[in-house]
């Protein structure tokens, strides 16, 4: 039987914006509700999927809105030509952002609710007005696998809402049970069923690296015939490496080699025949025997010939060198992609603080000090305080362009309240510099706020997946007009703020700017700490 739920009054999250300051309380409340039933190895994952059905919904509930408001003010019944209106829609959104459709919200009720009842069973319930209800509808694979159900509801006292129920899956009981240990018995039908649904196969190499045996099932991937001619034109095709590093590597260990994950490509054909990954594990017995465990590399369908062949151990070692030149939000997204089984970073559209952060006549500095100090050293010390305050708020460092850095922020507040500590490091920098009468290196920072599109740029060999757009641009127009030793924002930054409550700081007297590339002159302040 369906029951209906109704959100706890007291705890709702109310939204009419993607732009509002409300993650960080969506990820606490989400830890709480998921720590009630044990579960919360599914937090990222759960957080995610609120993303969705929240994003999801806004993005209906503008669209519904935009379009009554259309029909409206034209008087029209209904808009004949749909793609006439999507692209007036995007305009809105291009021009204004969402905040003129997201105050009509506010004002007329229209919202999305997201709630944690604290009912049995329940992990957070999203509600919506009735005309989003297909909004919150999402594919049951990606839930299912986290053990949920989503239930489409009316909402309790509120006839023109519907709610989408997220619940924790009462048919798996299983699932929250103590851990047992395996049996013996278990153990060996577990294997034989891994060994079979992962399509594992095994060859045996001699000393010599001659095959001695082979499983058929691998030719068979091959499109080969179950022969022992097959065999041997498999053999001609394993590449050189294979054998030195694993056959007669294996072979001339002192001890009982052992190898895991190497991976190597076979191609059967012609230069222009598909080739095939295989991610190689096996050890050498007492007799000299080399037992392999071959493995198809597959992902999802696409073509593999972009990933290397030899150790991983090895490619670890190279990505733990390299990862510090690696964007922050490029390897986190990457992260994110992976999990969720995608391959590629897909581009997306958000709104989104950027922060661009100069120190004063750092050329000028270098001419005169080169020989005095280690420039490169003093640069780092600098560029490392700051980059502890875009951490500690949840920035991320886009990209280092000699003395000038471009941060990305979610959370427009977050920005500020991290630039401003940027300012109270570089005067505790400078304090010591002064005592050891060194140069001042006074920093100049500039923040806008506006919808940016987040993908790649550059050709295969060299890509920046970094934020493109108008707001880049500026962005960097608003840091250049600052004055050392000082933050300056824009207006857009102010009302993103202000728009989710007190900004926490102190805002100077707002001025325009005219900067090169822009039509309109530029509304901007001053930002100062609240004491």
């Amino acid at each position: 039987m369906t029951t209906t739920i109704k959100p706890d009054l007291e705890h709702n999250i109310v939204i009419t914006s993607m732009t509002q300051n409300i993650w960080d309380d969506i990820r606490v409340r989400t830890a709480l509700s998921l720590d009630r039933y044990k579960l919360g190895q599914l937090f990222e994952p759960t957080v995610f999927l609120l993303h969705q059905l929240i994003a999801n919904s806004i993005k209906a509930l503008h669209y519904n809105v935009f379009k009554q408001n259309i029909q409206s003010d034209f008087d029209l019944v209904d808009i004949a030509h749909e793609a006439e209106f999507n692209a007036l829609f995007d305009s809105e959104i291009s021009e204004h952002g969402d905040k003129n459709i997201a105050k009509f919200c506010k004002e007329y009720g229209l919202c999305v609710i997201l709630s944690f009842p604290g009912t049995e069973d329940v992990i957070a319930v999203v509600s919506v007005p009735c005309f989003c209800g297909n909004a919150v509808k999402l594919s049951d694979k990606f839930i299912e696998a986290l053990g949920y159900r989503l239930d489409i509801q009316k909402t309790a006292g509120q006839p023109d809402f519907c709610s989408a129920v997220l619940y924790r899956h009462g048919a798996n009981p299983g699932a929250f049970k103590s851990p047992v240990l395996m049996s013996r018995r278990d153990k060996e039908a577990s294997f034989l069923n891994i060994f079979s649904q992962l399509s594992y196969d095994i060859i045996c190499f001699n000393r010599s690296g001659t095959i001695h045996a082979m499983s058929p099932s691998l030719l068979s991937q091959l499109e080969l015939e179950e022969s022992v001619a097959s065999v041997e034109l498999f053999a001609g095709t394993i590449p050189q490496h294979f054998y030195n590093d694993v056959i007669w590597g294996v072979a001339t260990d002192s001890s009982q080699g052992k190898f895991e994950n190497y991976r190597v490509r076979i191609k059967i054909g012609n230069a222009d025949a598909a080739s095939m990954l295989f991610n190689v594990s096996g050890f050498r017995d007492s007799h000299g025997m080399i037992h392999t465990l071959w493995q198809k590399i597959a992902l999802d369908g696409k073509n593999s010939s972009g990933l290397s062949e030899g150790s991983i151990m090895n490619e670890a070692k190279v990505h733990n060198i390299t990862r510090h030149y690696v964007p922050q939000l490029v390897e986190r997204k990457a992260r994110e992609v992976v999990r969720l089984g995608g391959h590629l970073l897909s581009e997306e559209e958000c709104h989104i603080a950027i922060l661009f952060c100069d120190i004063v006549d750092f050329t000028t500095y270098v001419e005169k000090n080169e020989k005095e100090e280690s420039i490169i050293h003093t640069l780092n010390s600098i560029l490392r305080r700051i980059s502890l305050s875009v951490k500690k708020h949840g920035g991320f460092i886009d990209k280092f362009m000699g003395d000038c850095i471009m941060v990305l922020f979610r959370n427009p507040r977050a920005a500020v309240t991290a630039a401003l500590e940027m300012q109270n490091h570089s005067t505790d920098i400078n304090r010591l510099r002064r005592l050891a009468n060194l140069d001042q290196l006074l920093l100049r920072i500039g923040i806008h706020w506006g919808k940016v599109a987040i993908g790649n740029v550059g050709t295969p060999e060299r890509l920046d997946w970094t934020a493109i757009g108008d707001v880049v641009n500026t962005a960097s127009r608003i840091e250049k007009n600052c004055l050392p030793d000082h933050v300056l924002i824009s207006q857009s930054l102010r009302d993103a703020i202000e728009a989710d409550g007190k900004p926490g700081f102190k805002c100077g007297e707002t001025f325009n700017l005219v900067v090169k590339g822009k039509k309109n002159e530029l509304t901007v302040c001053y930002v100062y700490p609240a004491d």
